[in-house]
């Protein structure tokens, strides 16, 4: 029977551990995929996409909403990719109370902020169509009607507490050293009515370093940023390290001696960011 747990803490980032047995899968599938359904919308798992149908799906998602239910749907696939079958593996619901904001193509690059008032607080979506009036008409149709965009134009004001967050938020959309996509996930807890899994394209990050008093910092972030699709879902960095391994197993046989499988290192939770602790 499939499995979904929760694990509200940020090691690195709030998440759901997926894990699905083979025999839960679409008969006849040689690949498999997973979906997560939440707030009327259907979006790819990351890291959960044409995965071999010989062993379990075991798939840490890093993308869940925050205090809303998440239902987890896999898909099955033939040799060619096309989708021969679906079938519904549960709900969960993963709580946390904070802001997150984290480079979806790498979740180790995250940092909880506080979100100030000024976030969101005018939400534009625009539905692209022309009015034509044609000859003798008192009233237009619209020619190329829709479809309704999503959010554009959207202004965040952000603070975090210290120069380490602060490190990590820029780190987020790259250094002078190593690249990364300019695209945010900002997931938030409910009441706000910004999307409660919210990819956007950062073009421009303002950030304003304020000292209150001796020994205590905040660092004040703006941008606007528009709603973008979440890039690339079957690809994130290895949340679980071969250096986070190093620092309980000294070699291989130790691994085996403890795990019956590699599936069952992929479930122990414990082991993730042993080596930056």
């Amino acid at each position: 029977m499939s499995t979904l747990t929760p694990f509200p803490d940020m090691a690195p980032v709030p998440r759901i551990l997926v894990d699905v047995p083979v025999a839960e899968f679409p008969a006849g599938s040689v690949t498999v995929s997973l979906t997560r359904t939440s707030e009327g919308r259907t979006m790819q798992v990351r890291g959960g996409q044409r995965l071999p149908a010989t062993s379990p799906a075991i798939v840490i998602d890093a993308e869940a909403g925050f205090g809303i239910e998440s239902a987890y749907t896999v898909l099955g696939h033939d040799a060619s990719g096309a989708i021969i079958g679906s079938w519904p593996i549960g709900s969960a619901v993963l709580s946390f109370d904070q802001v997150v904001i984290q480079q979806p193509l790498d979740p180790r690059l995250a940092v909880v902020v506080a979100k100030l008032s000024g976030t969101g607080a005018e939400l534009v979506r625009e539905t692209p169509g022309e009015p034509a009036w044609p000859q003798g008409s008192a009233l237009p149709g619209v020619i190329a009607l829709g479809p309704r965009r999503g959010l554009d134009g959207v202004e965040l004001e952000l603070m975090v507490d210290s120069h380490e967050a602060a490190d990590i938020l820029q780190a987020s959309l790259g250094t002078y050293e190593r690249r990364q996509l300019p695209i945010w996930l900002i997931r938030t807890p409910p009441g706000r009515r910004l999307p409660a899994v919210f990819f956007c394209h950062v073009p421009r990050l303002r950030e304003k370093d304020e000292l209150i008093q001796l020994g205590l910092t905040r660092v004040l972030y703006s941008a606007v940023v528009t709603e973008t699709k979440p890039p690339a879902a079957g690809i994130t960095a290895a949340v679980l390290t071969h250096s986070d391994m190093k620092v309980f197993f000294a070699t291989h046989t130790q691994v085996k001696a403890l795990y019956a499988t590699h599936s069952d290192v992929k479930r122990d939770m414990s082991l993730i960011g042993a080596a930056s602790a």
